[in-house]
């Protein structure tokens, strides 16, 4: 059931700017103008007039054809987030899928903002003066000074989507296909709030998408976003904050250590295990704090684990981060909008990407007895 402020954004909504939501979702949906009208119980040429701009959309023609296009009501009546879009991607197949990254990233940040409106998220500050790192040393202390402000130590990051949340950058691994790109994040701001809010590919192997959250975080902290063409140098020094972040130099000495019993290769695997990394990425930062030599790294790039592997060694891994995900915060802020009576049970769902479906919603707040009061003025006892 639509509540009075969707019917509201629907009566006010551009006809060109909506038409070209309208057309853009058909296209991600691989659906012809044909195939959608039928979907809505409309011809052709009312689709083609549609997305022109040149005919206007009732209430339950757009309920039907969001439905049809598996969109939410807000992706069509929501004024999109302006911001510049930092991306990050190994992937050779990533252009073809940057306008659906894009599209999920747009349409988690408006949701950001609407619940920063409402005062249900609240915004963090960065840290003053921030910029992306010069060098590997600078990379290395910025992750170090972001662990300290979380009380971290030197342990390994359990829920990094938690984590990130604490630092104002709000997470959603999004079903991007496992060739797609790697993620994005945006800066939403509204008036003196400000958060962050990324959307990660959730199909990506669970080592990429910790790396690729990590770096993101990067581009938060620094306060600074980069598009597909930024440097490659200002990207290299993210990456490397990103890998003393989930794997600081004290931490990786000390798991290194409780393992010298072990041959090279194992030791390797708790690593990787410990801290959550990919395979190259364990490899990698052994080779940066100088725990193994470049030869061994050649070698083991080359012999890639298995998953029996790790359970050889009673080594386990948590699937994080894994598709669909919302970090815990923003997840509280949608339920408490819900219990509170500020957002329906239709609009919280819909925040929550399919993470929750009706029944797992809490029960609502009962009224108030001011609540109470206020209903029966001016009726007769």
């Amino acid at each position: 059931m639509l509540g009075l402020g969707e019917c509201a954004k629907i009566a006010h909504v551009d006809t060109l700017a909506l038409g070209r939501r309208i057309a853009q979702a058909r296209s991600q949906a691989g659906m012809t103008q044909e195939g959608l009208g039928s979907a809505a119980s409309l011809d052709r040429t009312a689709i083609t007039r549609l997305e022109k701009g040149e005919r206007k959309l009732s209430v339950p023609e757009l309920v039907t054809i969001a439905a049809a296009l598996h969109r939410p009501l807000s992706y069509f009546v929501t004024p999109p987030v302006p911001a510049v879009v930092s991306r990050r991607s190994d992937s050779a197949h990533a252009h073809a899928t940057t306008e659906v990254l894009d599209t999920e990233l747009e349409q988690f940040a408006a949701d950001v903002k609407v619940l920063i409106e409402m005062s249900l998220l609240d915004s963090v500050k960065r840290p003053a003066n921030s910029r992306i790192p010069k060098n590997h040393g600078a990379a290395e202390r910025m992750a170090e000074s972001s662990r300290k402000a979380l009380g971290l130590g030197n342990d390994p990051i359990l829920d990094l989507g938690e984590v990130c949340g604490r630092l104002g950058l709000h997470t959603f691994s999004a079903g991007l296909g496992r060739g797609g790109a790697d993620g994005g994040c945006v800066e939403v701001s509204d008036a003196q709030e400000t958060a962050g809010a990324t959307v990660v590919n959730g199909d990506a192997p669970a080592g990429r998408r910790r790396m690729t959250l990590a770096h993101e975080l990067g581009h938060w902290l620094s306060g600074d976003a980069y598009d597909s063409e930024a440097s490659q140098d200002s990207e290299r020094m993210l990456n490397s904050f990103a890998i003393h972040f989930l794997a600081p130099r004290a931490g990786v000495t000390r798991a290194w250590g409780s393992h010298a019993g072990w041959p090279i290769r194992d030791r390797v695997l708790a690593i990787g295990a410990s801290f959550r990394l990919s395979w190259s990425a364990a490899v990698g930062q052994l080779v940066n704090l100088g725990l193994i030599e470049h030869t061994d790294r050649d070698l083991l790039i080359m012999n890639e684990p298995k998953a029996g592997d790790f359970a050889r060694l009673g080594l386990s891994w948590v699937d994080e981060l894994a598709s669909p995900y919302l970090s815990p915060q923003f997840t509280a802020a949608c339920l408490n909008g819900y219990v509170t009576g500020r957002l329906t049970a239709d609009r919280v769902l819909e925040l929550l990407r399919n993470t929750l479906v009706d029944a797992d919603l809490p029960n609502p707040e009962p009224p108030s007895l001011s609540d109470l009061r206020k209903s029966f003025m001016g009726h007769d006892g």
